[in-house]
């Protein structure tokens, strides 16, 4: 047997035992020459199987015991070292390699003693012990040139271009990456070549030259791919995730980020996957989902120091404040930033921390402060002018002209911003580019240029739309299209300034509801297996946290935070790795089609928020009108603070209260009235007692419209009143066919709220034709998801929570547990009409640029074409008679809106407070 097949055995082994008896059954093998063997297998794997790298190390601690050769306990130790690093054990190396170089030139070795610094060097750099490790590769480099030895000098200087690069000192890592490469093109050694590739493919990246970037970067991940270097193909991939991040291509970022992270994870290599989730974060606080993004970086601050990893622990912590700054956690974001800035100071990189000195001046531009905020704008830009990074100088350089702008420097704002938009266009900068002509149209507004303002806003617009629509899945669209909303909003007041009401309306419509008309127009996909299982033992806990007790309680809350976190998690990930977006149904907006199509007998009033007041969009078959500055947002909220008191009184039960009917009703009728005289007495002269389209914005979501009232009746009593997210969801879900009503399926689960819903089923099944029940233990999870698909009505008489932490988990309560927004959105219906008959299911938070979040969001994706749901917690005996004449009206002919109208007024004829009959209303 040669001694490279018995290093492969040995390195292949299943354990100490059996590598022993190699060693004992192969004595004549066992020398240096076979230590030999085991260092070069351990170099042959380390990056495509790091496992079989800790295997060599394993050996030579064996071989040691058969042969305690010095050199061989040299070679072990050098091992050591190498499996030590695939392990995150960075100290450790350090000196089993140091002890290597020690016994080897003792030896009087002294060209085979400089071979263990190289690997040295990369776990110097990875604790941020920069000028150690360019001390000792310099040092090693010499040696090596002095021996002709050209392949080690090569990982010397790779290893000296990736420390040089993490000071952000690209031109010297350009030269030594380039001298490396030559050597290893010279000498024909293929898989050094390929991550000297990678290394010059990320240098020029940093240095903007993408096309030189890209053609290294081919052919690094074609050769690390044949060669199956696992390790290399990961991070060749995590550099092209960078480079499409650089390139604002955010679906093809999430796509290799993702695919790295992965590899990684599966070698098990725990420095490079903390990276690779960094980065991941990284690319969530690009596209705003601020929440998770802030969640990993929460985390890995901690694995990261842990770790010793120092430049990455900064990098951390200075996009977390600035998730912590966009999340508006002013004093959080001002910790972190000075933590990185210091982390990077000790690290001696000047550059990442002027970097830092940016995200302060944001800081300070958020506080109002606006000259501290330009002292360090200029403080930051003074240094990075002087730096490789053109991204960065391209950041510090808008910032600063910003500021400029809000200063009221227009002049030296308007120079600056021109230079950078120039600038940000040649370079590939779509994101820079973005944010200059917002600004650029901002001056021009400033400045009473009309023309370029609006030429200015709209460019910024076709930025933002260019870059969301490749991204891969709702999630990210949405969340990305309320981080690009500014524009629309400059766009929209310039409009309405010059009377433009028809394009102000076009542009509001453009920015609203986006996602959710996307989503309506296309089918989303299943769960997967995994997904599956996480939702089986999600069900699980919540029917035990339904039946444990209080001592239980935090234990299963915890659990149930733990898989939601887990599905949210693996469907971002999901969505990454599919990579572009399947084209996008075109949703742009026709006021044309809505006047002249669906306002016959309607009127269309769409409410916008706008510093703090909220004025409408009032729209007639004939005609579009605005009214402006109709209340603030504080007078709403406080008018609907006291509207939900006066309905609290009554959550207990209408005895208690019996003798005291008549003055509770007054008291909710005196705050109807004050909303109907702020909301919708300033537009009646336009309405002229036609029925109405709602579109809510912010607090108004919460605003009960159809009962409002206006001295002498409630507004459901004049009209017809529907609500819609927007006027072009409104279009679409009323240009579909309107279908007959031909069957239903009931579902009900009573619990200590609405304990009467079963009767409720009950009655309706009498009332409606061919008509499914579950109710009760068979009120399931998957009874629904099995028939919900099959009916034209789908009726949900079961608890329901809004969850403000959590909105795509908002979710209704079955006897196995809960269907969310998440599973409704992976079904498909064919229902023309679901209510749900539980409380609190249209509560909904308003997500920025987007309709509601709560179960409404769910149902209308899965292709419902109407909904009818209840704003607050409802009384389930008056919620059942209700029911009751509302599906009657149904089964007579009426429509949706008409027959909950109806239903509503019988209601008011009697009598009853609103509190009985208001919390319904439709989408429809």
């Amino acid at each position: 047997m040669k001694r490279s097949t018995l290093a492969a055995r040995l390195v292949s082994a299943r354990d100490n035992s059996e590598r022993k008896r190699l060693l004992a059954d192969n004595r004549g093998l066992v020398d240096v020459r076979l230590a030999r063997a085991l260092k070069d297998e351990c170099y042959r794997v380390w990056t495509s199987a790091p496992a079989k790298a800790r295997n060599a190390a394993a050996a030579l601690r064996n071989l040691v015991t058969f042969a305690p050769d010095n050199e061989v306990h040299a070679l072990r130790y050098w091992v050591e070292g190498i499996a030590d690093i695939t392990r995150g054990k960075l100290e450790s190396a350090i000196e089993n390699l140091d002890s290597a170089s020690s016994i080897l030139r003792h030896l009087g070795l002294e060209h085979e003693s400089a071979q263990p610094q190289v690997a040295k060097l990369i776990a110097q750099a990875m604790l941020g012990r920069y000028d150690e490790a360019q001390r000792s590769g310099k040092k090693a480099l010499k040696i090596f040139e002095k021996f002709d030895d050209q392949l080690a000098a090569g990982k010397i200087e790779m290893n000296l271009s990736n420390i040089v690069s993490r000071r952000d000192e690209y031109r010297l890592a350009e030269r030594y990456c380039l001298s490396a490469y030559r050597r290893f093109e010279s000498l024909g050694e293929r898989s050094w070549q390929t991550m000297a590739e990678n290394g010059l493919a990320n240098t020029y990246a940093e240095l903007n030259d993408f096309k030189r970037a890209e053609e290294f970067y081919d052919s690094a991940l074609r050769r690390a791919r044949s060669s199956r270097m696992h390790a290399t193909v990961a991070e060749i991939e995590a550099s092209l995730g960078n480079l499409a991040l650089f390139r604002g291509q955010y679906a093809e970022a999430l796509r290799w980020l993702e695919r790295s992270r992965r590899m990684y994870e599966k070698l098990g290599m725990p420095h490079q996957t903390a990276v690779a989730e960094l980065e991941i974060a990284d690319i969530y606080g690009e596209l705003n989902l601020t929440a998770e993004a802030t969640e990993l970086y929460r985390r890995l601050v901690g694995v990261l120091r842990g770790l010793k990893m120092r430049a990455e622990e900064a990098r951390a912590r200075a996009n977390f404040g600035k998730a912590s700054l966009a999340a508006g956690d002013l004093r959080h974001a001002r910790i972190e930033l000075k933590r990185s800035a210091a982390l990077f100071q000790a690290e001696g990189n000047g550059i990442a921390a002027a970097a830092v000195t940016l995200g302060l001046a944001s800081l300070e531009v958020a506080r109002g402060r606006h000259r501290e905020a330009l002292t360090l704008a200029d403080d930051a830009g003074f240094t990075l002018d002087e730096s490789d990074n053109l991204r960065l100088r391209l950041s510090a350089r808008w910032l600063r002209a910003d500021i400029l702008a809000k200063l009221d420097r227009l002049d030296e704002a308007d120079k600056l911003l021109d230079q950078t938009l120039k600038e940000a266009t040649r370079s590939e900068q779509p994101a820079i580019a973005q944010a200059v002509t917002n600004s650029l149209g901002t001056v021009a507004q400033k400045r009473g240029n009309i023309r370029r303002a609006e030429s200015m806003f709209e460019a910024a617009i076709r930025y933002a739309e260019g870059a969301r629509a490749p991204l891969p899945g709702e999630d990210f669209r949405m969340a990305f299209l309320a981080k690009t909303l500014e524009p629309y909003g400059n766009l929209t007041r310039l409009f309405l300034e010059q009377g433009k009401l028809d394009k102000a309306f076009t542009c509001v419509e453009r920015s609203r509801s986006r996602s959710l008309l996307e989503g309506i127009s296309t089918r989303q996909k299943g769960t997967t297996q995994a997904e599956g299982r996480i939702r089986e033992e999600l069900n699980w806990y919540y029917s035990r946290l339904d039946r444990g007790g209080q001592e239980d309680a935090a234990k299963f809350q915890s659990e149930i935070r733990k898989r939601e976190k887990q599905l949210a998690d693996n469907a971002l990930r999901n969505q990454s790795l599919s990579g572009r977006a399947s084209r996008l149904p075109r949703t742009e907006f026709d006021l044309a089609a809505l006047q002249n199509r669906r306002l016959d007998d309607r009127v269309l009033i769409e409410f916008v928020e706008g510093a703090g007041m909220y004025s409408a969009f009032v729209i007639t078959k004939d005609k579009l009108d605005y009214v402006a500055d109709l209340a603030s947002g504080d007078e709403i909220l406080s008018l609907l603070e006291g509207l939900h008191f006066q309905f609290g009184s009554l959550r207990f039960g209408s005895d208690a209260v019996r003798g005291y009917a008549g003055q509770l009703k007054t008291r909710a009728d005196h705050y109807l009235e004050r909303l109907y005289s702020k909301l919708l007495r300033p537009v009646e002269r336009l309405v002229d007692g036609r029925d109405l389209v709602i579109v809510p914005a912010g607090g108004l979501n919460y605003v009960p419209f159809h009962a409002l009232f206006d001295g002498e009746r409630y507004a459901i009593q004049s009209r017809e009143i529907v609500y819609a997210p927007s006027a072009a969801v409104w279009l679409l879900l009323n240009s579909r066919r309107r279908q007959s009503f031909r069957n239903a399926l009931l579902m009900a689960f009573a619990d200590e709220k609405i304990p009467l819903v079963d009767r409720e089923i009950e009655q309706l099944a009498r009332t409606i034709p061919n008509a499914a029940k579950f109710t009760g233990r068979r009120a399931t999870f998957s009874a629904f998801g099995s028939n919900a698909h099959q009916f034209d009505i789908v009726h949900l008489a079961c608890h329901g929570q809004f969850r403000p932490d959590n909105p795509m988990f908002s979710s209704l309560h079955l006897a196995d547990g809960w269907v969310t927004v998440r599973d409704v959105c992976a079904y498909e219906l064919k229902a023309g009409l679901v209510t749900l008959s539980a409380c609190e299911t249209g509560l909904s938070k308003v997500f920025a640029g987007e309709e509601i979040l709560g179960l409404a969001r769910g149902f209308l994706s899965a292709g419902a074409k109407s909904l009818v749901l209840s704003l607050w917690t409802v009384n389930d005996e008056a919620t059942a008679k209700l029911m009751a004449a509302f599906y009657s009206n149904l089964q007579r002919g009426f429509g949706v809106s008409a027959s909950l109208r109806i239903a509503q007024t019988e209601f008011i004829d009697r009598g009853e407070h609103p509190y009985y009959w208001s919390p319904f209303f439709a989408i429809a």
